[in-house]
């Protein structure tokens, strides 16, 4: 078996890089590509790739928000053994496979807990002459250990033939969070960003109420759901205090939150607030209600944007998680959305700004939405002139 692109992805924590791979995945089969899509995360209930072949790798997960442990299906800390084991899986796939070109979600830029199986890859798409490719988020997370910058430069020119960056240089470059970036410039290209399939005139304003179908409700989601429970107990108790107490609301929890959470949550939840697990009909969700509470991921951020959703986000700033906060403080300087910092997140602090809400339009931003579409473009121009190079 050939396949055209080999996609790896390893979602930790969260399910943000798990979701924008799959997007580029479905993109490039759009076009004709190919493609075998690796994922060595917890697996996510009701994620229809299509015809797309998926690769689960044994799942292993960071055991919390400092990313430093991971740990298998079990809730075990992995061992070199495991290690070794779920790294050969890896390889013979690549053997077998024998693809065109290997896209890696995040390294050298992430993932570096991952290197007991990347840097063979690495090393075996190099041996074979694979065209290495990455992909990564507008916004890194800031770079603090020493010399961590210049290793990412060092490993980017040795071993990555192009670096997409799945956002809109005018709005964030990439050096704003990756100061290093101007140093492989040459090897970087803008896709825009990656999100699915945004309607034609995604950003235009004009009320639904105009269309004889009225906004209606509150909709709260918390991505993944590893890191849901503040915003969720913040809901629980906002509802009855802000001026929307009377219209309906809707919790969405993600499948990383344990059920001994979710069930305590659901029970103790007020009337007329609906908590349920994740749903595939998110963005239509999104389109019916007049405000969205969410934290502020990369995928759920430009989902809000492209129906136009008046949101209020609360972005994750665990540790040195900047990512989130300073892309959410960007659009609010924009006017398009609301922040709460996780630090004033309270049943007051969101009730008020969900009163303030009401009172304040938002604004349209424009940004380059077909980042999927793009990125696939890139890539099936690169094999096809890989093709003409045999």
């Amino acid at each position: 078996m050939s396949v055209d692109v080999f996609v790896y992805v390893q979602h930790l924590l969260g399910i943000g890089h798990l979701t924008r791979a799959s997007l580029l995945a479905k993109a490039m089969d759009k076009k004709g590509l190919k493609v075998i899509f690796v994922t060595g995360g917890r697996p996510i209930p009701n994620m229809n790739m299509g015809k797309i072949e998926v690769l689960q790798l044994p799942p292993l997960h960071a055991a919390d928000d400092s990313f430093k442990i991971l740990m298998d299906v079990n809730g075990q800390i992995v061992d070199d053994a495991w290690k070794d084991k779920r790294k050969e899986t890896l390889l013979q796939a690549f053997k077998t496979t024998n693809p065109k070109v290997l896209l890696l979600e995040m390294f050298p830029f992430g993932r570096r807990q991952m290197r007991f199986e990347l840097d063979p890859l690495v090393n075996l798409a190099k041996e074979k002459g694979v065209p290495i490719v990455t992909s990564v988020r507008d916004i890194l997370t800031t770079h603090k250990t020493p010399g961590k910058g210049e290793w990412i430069v060092d490993r980017v020119l040795e071993d990555i033939d192009q670096v997409l960056v799945h956002g809109d240089s005018s709005f964030i470059p990439l050096e704003d969070s990756f100061p290093l970036a101007k140093k492989i410039a040459h090897k970087i290209t803008y896709t825009g960003y990656v999100v699915e399939t945004p309607p034609p005139h995604a950003l235009d304003t004009t009320s639904d109420e105009q269309t004889n179908n009225p906004r209606h409700g509150v909709l709260v989601s918390a991505g993944g759901g590893a890191v849901a429970r503040p915003l969720a107990e913040a809901v629980l108790k906002a509802k009855e205090i802000s001026k929307l107490k009377d219209v309906p609301w809707r919790l969405l929890l993600g499948n990383n939150l344990p059920d001994h959470d979710f069930n305590e949550i659901s029970k103790r939840a007020p009337q007329g607030l609906i908590v349920e697990r994740n749903r595939p009909d998110f963005q239509n969700l999104l389109k019916k209600s007049q405000l969205s509470i969410s934290q502020a991921g990369y995928n759920t951020i430009l989902e809000i944007l492209t129906t136009s959703t008046p949101a209020i986000v609360v972005p994750f700033s665990a540790d040195t998680q900047s990512e989130q906060t300073t892309r959410a403080e960007k659009l609010e300087s924009h006017g398009a959305l609301r922040v709460i910092s996780e630090k004033d997140l309270s049943p007051v602090s969101l009730a008020q700004s969900i009163d303030a809400s009401l009172d304040r339009p938002f604004n349209k931003i424009n940004l380059e939405l077909n980042g999927a579409e793009n990125a696939a473009a890139i890539i099936q121009r690169m094999i096809q002139k890989n093709k003409t190079h045999e």
